[in-house]
């Protein structure tokens, strides 16, 4: 990619060499299967009968954000827990963590819904008119400069906004490089101006944009002010490069295939619908002899009639195409559980009825579950940049703390023997009846335990009343 090409250069040319990757092109493919419109899949061209070319748009089914999304919520809850040492300083953490400006309730799940999709994400802290800010950082915009053992301790970060001067429009772009050595943070920021989007330009004066920002703030610490988040699976496009990749980064063929179905699905209905050929004159109108009105024998403006020549001897015929729902349903379902699995969520996650979009067909989780297996693991990667954020935060506010808590919500893991179990001690003890034995024990709906159980019972055989004698 052409701008950043440019920052390599800028940057290389201050003695700072950039990692050399292709990284940035997968990181574009990726989010235009994040967004749902990929360029020549989902707009594509066809030949017709006639020679013509027709110009198409492929439905999509928007798996790949789905999947980001699911997996976000199984990271992460509202319920999920940061706490310091005691709950004053809990508390002075949270007024920082989720006021107005931070939000980390709304814009952290979002951060990590992106960094699933897209490899790589960013956190910075730091203070702005005596505030402390956080920063969220898409993959897009992060440049490594140097690393140990995938860990980024030199990275550039890129912020670009549009302006116009006179009648023409530049680029200004904020370039803001962190390095960390182990004992000092240190973050620099460097300002350029272009007349053209692919290009970086040339470097200005900090205060010409930017009056209140420091061109240098350096900070003795143990812990750097920005933290790397990457999905916790192997970067196999790239083996040298410490950035991270997509979840779906080995499930784009998987993505077509859905998508190629789901439009053929929907192009069934379309192209399978019933159709009555009738001849041509039939759609011509022609005048009452007894009334003098115009008369039209057939709604033009009907789809279903089709006016072709040669249907003397036929005036009428109906066509009634049989539709391949089952099979292409199938299909779906088949891809479906392809992907899940593929991603991490495990077999039979999604179920396609027909609808326009697929469903979440597991609403819990066990504990030998892939599912769960996946969980845990990206939580490990994200419980260490959240660690170093409290710690970062801290430090920024002077708040003096003994211990960091992060406890991630486990609500949604079900242990389906223990539950089962437990429903079956408390229907002996008499606490419960049948219909919510097998509610909580085999996850029926109330309706269908009501049934199942009035089906049992009608099965089961009843024993013979005995009239006692009477007493002479």
């Amino acid at each position: 990619m052409k701008l950043y090409d440019s920052i390599n250069k800028a940057l290389a040319s201050q003695g700072m060499n950039t990692v050399a990757s292709d990284m940035q092109d997968y990181i574009a493919i990726w989010m235009q299967w994040y967004r749902g419109n990929v360029d020549k899949f989902h707009t594509y061209s066809r030949q017709l009968v006639n020679g013509s070319k027709r110009t198409y748009e492929r439905l999509t089914m928007n798996m790949a954000k789905k999947i980001c999304e699911d997996m976000t919520r199984l990271i992460w809850s509202e319920k999920t827990k940061i706490e310091l040492d005691n709950p004053e300083n809990t508390e002075k953490l949270w007024q920082i963590l989720d006021n107005k400006q931070n939000s980390l309730g709304v814009n952290l799940p979002k951060f990590i819904e992106k960094t699933l999709a897209l490899g790589t994400g960013m956190l910075v802290e730091y203070i702005q008119n005596g505030k402390i800010l956080l920063d969220y950082i898409d993959a897009d915009l992060i440049i490594p400069i140097s690393y140990n053992n995938s860990y980024i301790n030199e990275v550039a970060t890129i912020s670009r906004s549009q302006h116009k001067e006179g009648n023409k429009d530049i680029w200004v772009s904020l370039v803001t490089i962190h390095k960390f050595d182990g004992t000092v943070y240190v973050k620099q920021h460097k300002l350029y101006k272009s007349k053209n989007a692919d290009d970086l330009g040339t470097e200005i004066d900090l205060g010409s944009y930017y009056l209140n920002l420091e061109p240098q703030i350096e900070y003795k610490t143990n812990t750097p002010h920005f933290q790397i988040y990457r999905p916790n699976i192997v970067n196999n496009l790239d083996l040298d490069s410490p950035m991270g990749i997509s979840i779906f980064a080995n499930r784009v063929d998987n993505l077509k295939a859905l998508d190629f179905k789901y439009d053929s699905f929907f192009n069934e209905f379309q192209m399978g619908k019933k159709r009555i050929l009738i001849d041509r004159c039939a759609v011509k109108s022609a005048i009452d002899p007894t009334t003098g009105e115009n008369i039209q024998f057939f709604d033009t403006d009907d789809a279903t009639f089709m006016a072709i020549n040669g249907m003397e001897n036929q005036p009428v015929k109906d066509i009634d195409f049989s539709l391949r729902t089952e099979e292409h349903i199938k299909s779906i379902n088949t891809e479906l559980n392809y992907l899940s699995s593929g991603v991490g969520l495990g077999q039979d996650f999604y179920k396609f009825d027909g609808t326009k979009a697929a469903k979440t067909a597991t609403e819990v989780i066990s504990e030998n579950s892939d599912t769960f297996r996946s969980k845990v693991s990206h939580e490990i990667i994200l419980r260490d940049v959240l660690y170093d954020m409290v710690v970062a935060v801290c430090e920024l506010a002077k708040i003096n703390y003994q211990t960091i808590s992060i406890v991630f919500d486990d609500s949604v893991i079900e242990d389906k023997d223990a539950e089962a179990r437990q429903a079956l001690i408390e229907y002996n003890a008499g606490l419960i009846d049948k219909v919510e034995y097998f509610v909580r024990a085999h996850h029926m709906e109330k309706e269908q335990a009501i049934k199942y159980v009035s089906e049992i019972d009608k099965r089961t055989p009843k024993e013979a009343l005995v009239e006692e004698p009477e007493n002479e």
